[in-house]
């Protein structure tokens, strides 16, 4: 027998199974509006039906605030949200969190599903963006070759910041061949050595056209990209799941070329003003260094210090006469008497003997005859030009000796 229990209990445990239902608790399902009403709260109760069932739904106020056109009844729609059951009547209904009218409704869906997605990833947080270089010299393009947007980024660059050199990736921007291409481009310009920034971008068109930048696979490739990137898709109206990722959105292919790159323009007024402004700094710092200068030669301190100095100066120039004096007085004494030195060394010199007629004896054995010469001795006789042999042939107390 089964077991009995009160119609409350079986309402919670059949919500309990839809809450534990994951395929409901984010259903997108498509129908016609009827029974609309609004209330005074801000909440919405209607029916979604179709040609042979209906369901009861119910719209919170707080998730009015994304809506962009007001529901009708007969009106046909998309909306998603969480199915549960109302306990209290015992009626299952779907919670919307947003409706979109079925012509654009399955686009916003899967747009939604997508950025909800990457969102909780973190892929869209701010700290995670790379910041744009001030001033970038090389800027790769993705882009299709032949469209407007490429003829938009290149002309304002050109203007703006003429020494950018610009690198073109060509890419399809539409359709369904489109997104492998897509990234090809994002990885031949990461590839490129020296890219400073990348800009992604296409001009306006359908939301079909712009379709493939919702691409989740894109997204995540710019997500990894070591280059910072600008996404310019569209107009400003146009917001693709690639601008929530890049590290800027630009409105337009035009906005994108005048954020990445300065305006020279600007940049020479700008030298030219600090340059006016370190000038008038630099001349303002040296009238007050003059001012200064001229206080501290008027000030009763340097007069003083002058006057003090002013005796200490007579009194070098002597002191310095007194020691060249004295050092060219011990220069006169000592040269007299280095004179004095050669004159006596010249006086003791046997060779100016010589130069007078005088003459040498040079004998081995002179010292072992004192008695003098006897004959057949030889020896040197050594005039002032000459040295002669010579040998003793006469010899007497006061003879005369031959040679």
């Amino acid at each position: 027998m089964a077991r009995v229990i009160t119609v409350s209990a079986l309402n919670r445990y059949v919500k309990s199974v839809l809450d534990s239902d994951l395929n409901l608790a984010d259903a997108a399902v498509e129908g016609e509006i009827s029974n609309y009403k609004r209330y005074p709260s801000g909440h919405a109760y209607f029916s979604l039906k179709d040609r042979s069932s209906q369901i009861r739904a119910v719209m919170f106020s707080n998730y009015f605030r994304n809506m962009t056109f007001t529901p009708e009844n007969g009106m046909k729609v998309i909306v998603r949200g969480k199915v549960t059951l109302y306990d209290k009547d015992g009626t299952y209904q779907i919670n919307v969190t947003s409706m979109y009218p079925s012509g654009e409704g399955a686009y916003r869906i899967e747009f939604e599903r997508i950025k909800n997605k990457l969102a909780r990833e973190g892929l869209f947080r701010q700290e995670r963006k790379k910041k744009l270089p001030r001033f970038p010299f090389r800027i790769g393009i993705a882009t299709a070759r032949q469209g407007a947007a490429l003829h938009d980024v290149i002309s304002v660059i050109q203007r703006r910041f003429p020494c950018v050199e610009v690198i073109l990736a060509p890419c399809m921007v539409q359709g369904d061949a489109a997104e492998p291409t897509i990234i090809q481009a994002i990885d031949r310009l990461e590839a490129v050595k020296g890219i400073d920034l990348i800009i992604i971008t296409r001009g306006g068109g359908s939301r079909e056209d712009l379709w493939v930048f919702n691409s989740e696979r894109i997204a995540r490739r710019a997500a990894l990209c070591t280059k910072p990137i600008i996404s310019a898709i569209g107009h400003e109206v146009d917001v693709s799941i690639l601008d929530f990722v890049s590290d800027v959105r630009a409105a337009t292919p035009t906005a994108a070329a005048e954020i990445a790159v300065p305006d020279i323009n600007r940049i020479n007024m700008e030298l030219a003003s600090l340059s006016d402004r370190c000038s008038r700094a630099l001349g303002s710092m040296l009238e007050m260094k003059r001012r200064e200068l001229s206080r501290l030669r008027n000030s009763r301190g340097f007069s003083n210090l002058q006057h003090a100095t002013t005796g200490y100066g007579t009194q070098v120039i002597h002191s310095m006469d007194l020691i060249s004096m004295s050092v060219r007085s011990l220069f006169d004494r000592n040269r007299q008497k280095l004179g004095s030195i050669s004159r006596s060394i010249e006086s003791n010199n046997p060779l100016s003997l010589l130069r007078r007629g005088y003459s040498v004896i040079n004998r081995e054995d002179l010292s072992d005859k004192p008695n003098g010469f006897t004959v057949g001795d030889s020896f040197e006789l050594t005039t002032f030009d000459q040295v002669l042999e010579c040998e003793v042939t006469n010899a007497s107390e006061r003879g005369k000796i031959d040679g």
